[in-house]
């Protein structure tokens, strides 16, 4: 680690992606409050919710547009100035109506900006590739996690503060957002030159090449009929994330008729819940050389399943307030080694010409489960109670864990590349 801390375009990269982070972070925790002050505040609530989705059905398409920009430093500067540009606009907007139209205007901008982080996201793909020695690569990319959570992290806890300081300012907020983004957009600025150099490979030709939308599919298609592993990992990680990001709401609703199992009050139970999650998060990622980088993926996929039906067995039956917090902490511990390391192998073996078109497509596919489930459930939670529904999650998620386990068993594991991209890691 203490060599790619001295490496200063990468670290400038990681201060770059932060501020970014940060920005989009902060303003989607005011938006809700935003929303909130609305005279239709339900609606205006569940539109504003559902607006981070629009990043993830568009990652396809901003993968393929990623993998086509023959200069991508020069965009990444391009794009801050536009979410410079549409953060300024939003301050000069928001609070002076309370009308659908202009809500949905606003709601419009900031999916934009989402839409374009996610495409600044891809940019760097291919250009981490070449900041860092092969043998860092692993590393990188967790400290590149790790970085993303640490994001998240103040983004909630200083949004909050924020938020208490100064009130329903929403314009200032705006400004504050702007004010992150042109600080990304500088940093890039300043590792303007190291960033150009690694866009181009060994060759000395760019890595974009004009390719059309179906032919880059069908190249993405080819690596997914060339890799049986990955074609499993993106099934699982579907099924994973379908439950796994149901489980939050799920707290959220349940803990309000289990005060046996608050930590003082519901509220601190709450943030207690999400500071564990982002701390299981940050630390798995960063401890990219313990002893679990020898475990192969579906292991790792195994207890995430398992510890997340451990908090449903504790929730409806135990009641124990340790076993809902212990779990969680293993759980997102988990999840923070296996999304580095799936990351590591896509960017060592997809060729540069289609990777961010190919990490779109996984994205996409793992993703699109998330709103299926979280609609599923809640529902089911508000129609037929806590208890049951539950009762269903944790008998589910019991046996996707049992059957991961055994597809690992069974040949998934012979054909994991990624515990030797651990050990190459640690040697290196």
């Amino acid at each position: 680690m203490q060599e790619l801390l001295k490496n200063k375009p990468f670290v400038t990269m990681i201060l770059a992606s932060l501020f970014n982070t940060v920005g989009g972070e902060l303003f989607n925790i005011v938006f809700i409050v935003y929303a909130q002050t609305m005279p239709f505040a339900g609606l205006a609530v569940s539109i504003a919710s559902m607006a981070w989705v629009a990043p993830t059905l568009t990652a396809i398409l901003t993968g393929y547009l990623a993998d086509r920009t023959a200069h991508k430093t020069r965009m990444q500067v391009v794009i801050k100035l536009i979410q410079v540009c549409i953060y300024l606009a939003m301050a000069m907007t928001i609070g002076r109506s309370k009308s659908l139209p202009v809500f949905l205007l606003l709601v419009a901008m900031d999916m934009t900006s989402s839409m374009l982080e996610g495409y600044a996201g891809s940019l760097w793909m291919p250009v981490l590739k070449h900041l860092v020695q092969p043998g860092q690569l692993h590393q990188a990319t967790s400290i590149t996690s790790a970085a993303s959570n640490v994001a998240v992290v103040i983004s909630a806890g200083g949004g909050a503060v924020l938020i208490a300081i100064l009130g329903n300012r929403f314009a200032v907020f705006a400004l504050i957002n702007a004010a992150t983004f042109l600080l990304a957009g500088i940093l890039v600025a300043i590792g303007y030159k190291a960033f150009a150099r690694a866009e181009v490979t060994g060759n000395g030709s760019p890595v974009g090449k004009h390719v059309g939308l179906s032919s880059s599919l069908r190249m993405t298609l080819g690596e997914f009929r060339r890799s049986a592993f990955l074609v499993l990992m993106v099934g699982f990680g579907c099924l994973v994330n379908l439950l796994g990001t149901v489980l939050q709401p799920l707290l959220n609703l349940g803990l309000i008729s289990m005060s046996e199992i608050w930590w003082g009050s519901y509220g601190t139970t709450i943030a207690v819940v999400n500071g564990i999650s982002s701390l299981g998060l940050i630390l798995g990622a960063l401890l990219a050389a313990d002893p679990l980088r020898r475990l192969p993926m579906a292991h790792l996929l195994t207890g995430v399943m398992a510890a997340a039906a451990m908090v449903g067995i504790n929730l409806v039956w135990l009641h124990i307030p340790a076993l809902l917090f212990l779990p969680l902490l293993v759980m997102n511990y988990l999840l923070g080694k296996i999304n580095p390391r799936f990351m590591t192998m896509l960017i060592s073996t997809v060729g540069e010409d289609h990777l961010a078109a190919t990490m779109g497509v996984v994205q996409t596919v793992m993703m699109i489960g998330a709103p299926l489930g979280q609609m599923i459930f809640l529902t089911l939670g508000n129609l037929v109670g806590i208890a049951i529904t539950m009762s269903i999650y944790a008998s589910l998620t019991g046996l996707l864990a049992l059957t991961i386990l055994l597809t690992g068993l069974l040949g998934m594991n012979a054909k994991d590349p990624t515990p030797d991209m651990g050990q190459k890691q640690k040697s290196g």
